[in-house]
């Protein structure tokens, strides 16, 4: 899996030299509905397709949070226009809908089972994201509901050739939404730092992505620069990085089911048992066997070292950024949505989540 990125303040400036080397007849614009405006990438977009001799087709009509009826409508359109060039800019459900919608024109089989043949050369796919936490840019993985069942469709073919991760676009980002986003990041590099399959590289950039994320996610809800914004964007991308090698662990396991039936925004459903897992990992009790305790341990002092406390108030600090306490929970039936917990995400945490471990999450999700 090879990707080119430019990070960093007014890196859309490289798109015109990017697209001087498809030299596209027609480009599919994937984009969010009143977010493509406000962020500011309608004026930077149009500035540049403006001096191109090609069509500009967008795709707009889809749910935040890939549906399948949307991704059939995207790919009829894509068979429809039959475009040279995908574009997608958004926050991670509108680049998660680009990177079905191109690997599905180009690969058929069962979405279940992660099993697929392709058919046709795929379209080439630039992820430009408008918020700054989701990662989507830099996995070859894309989420996808299929009767209110979330599948993570895993694919080299998934992640996008190029990614343009350019702060300006976040710099208008709501508080409650610069929380979620960013809090879904901190989440990803911690949890691909403990996980079962991390390996040298993902460890380099999840450390990286926590050193960036950690000392700014209060500020950039609370107190926003265009400084504080370009280190919450970088440390997502390599956030991403990270996961896109581990995967993600117990906490994304155990808040899809919150999102699908209950609407809560993704990163505020991983701040819900983030903290109980942070707790329960960091001790370091019940490793799993293919877990090497000593080097884990190692680990874990050098994480605790970058976040200075080991013993984080994290009630405090998500009152602080707006995530807890969730007033949603008051009528949600806890008992039933960890029974829907992803089974592919919880088997890369480094502690066994036997039945007593979910029985005190229980506990604390209810107290």
């Amino acid at each position: 899996m090879c990707q080119r990125a430019y990070l960093g303040k007014s890196s859309i400036l490289e798109l015109p030299s990017v697209l001087e080397q498809f030299v596209p007849k027609r480009i599919l614009l994937v984009r969010g509905k009143k977010s493509y405006e406000l962020c500011g990438a309608q004026v930077a977009l149009s500035s540049i397709f403006v001096n191109l001799e090609c069509q500009v087709l967008d795709f707009q009509d889809f749910k935040e949070n890939p549906q399948s009826e949307d991704l059939d409508k995207g790919i009829l359109l894509l068979e429809k226009y039959q475009p040279d060039l995908i574009i997608a800019i958004g926050g991670g459900s509108v680049i998660d809908m680009a990177k079905l919608m191109r690997f599905f024109y180009s690969y058929s089989g069962d979405k279940k089972k992660n099993i697929y043949q392709r058919k046709k050369p795929l379209i080439p796919l630039i992820a430009i994201p408008t918020t700054a936490g989701t990662g989507s840019e830099a996995t070859h993985f894309a989420v996808l509901y299929m009767e209110k069942v979330k599948y993570s469709v895993a694919h080299k073919d998934v992640l996008p050739d190029i990614a343009i991760v350019d702060p300006q676009f976040t710099f208008n980002v709501p508080k409650y939404l610069s929380a979620c986003t960013g809090f879904d990041a901190l989440a990803q590099a911690i949890e691909a730092y403990w996980n079962v399959n991390a390996t040298d590289e993902s460890d380099e950039y999840a450390i990286k992505a926590v050193k960036l994320l950690w000392p700014n996610l209060e500020l950039v809800v609370n107190a926003p620069t265009e400084d504080v914004r370009e280190k919450i964007s970088e440390g997502a991308y390599w956030a991403g990085r990270a996961i896109n090698i581990t995967k993600t662990t117990a906490p994304h396991a155990f808040s899809y089911p919150f999102t699908t039936y209950y609407g809560l925004p993704h990163g505020h459903a991983v701040a819900l048992t983030f903290p109980f897992f942070f707790q329960l990992n960091l001790s370091g009790i019940d490793l799993k066997k293919e877990v090497d305790k000593m080097k884990y341990n190692s680990k874990i002092e050098i994480l605790i070292e970058i976040l200075d406390n080991e013993n984080i108030d994290w009630k405090n600090y998500l009152d602080n950024i707006g995530l807890f306490p969730c007033k949603r929970m008051e009528d949600c039936k806890v008992s039933f949505l960890l029974d829907k917990v992803n089974i592919d995400r919880l088997t890369n945490n480094p502690v066994e989540c036997t039945d007593k471990v979910k029985s005190e999450l229980l506990k604390s999700l209810i107290n």
